[in-house]
């Protein structure tokens, strides 16, 4: 079975905020945070790209309560140059971690006509910045084999892959080698040799 359809989960992480990418927006598209009113964007656009689960009321409400004056702060959205929503992602505090020093890259998404256009790049630069403004030293994100255009942006943006078992090494391989048979994988030997090397990183979590 191929990794899309297997959709297996994998666990990546950022061990700490250097270097973040600065990467501007095309022209008349702009990045804003929550506002009264989001959760409908949010729940169009992630009912537009998810592939895998239903996207439903229920799952912003379990995953982000209703304290929205919090979401106004880690919530970003991004808007194109007629002013529509078309993406959106989350700073947020990874629970398994109680000293507060993980920050969690939690649901990004794009619109499927609006992906392949870079947008990916500067969405996530902008929640690792407000996860570093937080407090928080490094951070996670859940990605899956069925999303490799993601994992490529989490490698790209100095996401790491966390591998705990041989199990995790064997997906990232396959991983790394349907990334480079697709041409999305570009980087230099060097570095895909450590990532694959495990990591403390988030080890415990």
């Amino acid at each position: 079975m191929d990794l899309f359809r297997q959709n297996l989960r994998l666990e990546m992480v950022r061990p700490d905020f250097r270097g973040i990418p600065e990467c501007p927006l095309p022209p008349g598209f702009s990045l804003r945070w929550f506002q009264s009113g989001d959760a409908a964007h949010w729940l169009r656009i992630h009912h537009d790209a998810e592939p895998f689960h239903e996207i439903t009321p229920e799952v912003f409400n379990r995953e982000f309560g209703c304290d929205f004056e919090r979401l106004s702060h880690c919530q970003c959205y991004l808007q194109d140059v007629a002013g529509r929503v078309v993406g959106t992602g989350t700073a947020w505090p990874a629970g398994q971690c109680p000293d507060g020093s993980w920050g969690r890259v939690f649901w990004l998404a794009i619109l499927r006509s609006y992906q392949g256009k870079g947008l990916g790049k500067p969405l996530l630069s902008a929640v690792c910045n407000r996860l570093q403004e937080q407090g928080h030293q490094r951070a996670l994100v859940f990605t899956s084999t069925g999303r490799l255009p993601a994992v490529n942006l989490y490698l790209n943006h100095g996401f790491q892959p966390q591998i705990k078992t041989e199990s995790d090494r064997a997906v990232w391989d396959r991983v790394f080698a349907a990334l480079r048979e697709s041409g999305r994988l570009r980087e230099p030997a060097a570095l895909l040799d450590a990532c694959r090397e495990p990591t403390r990183a988030g080890a415990g979590m």
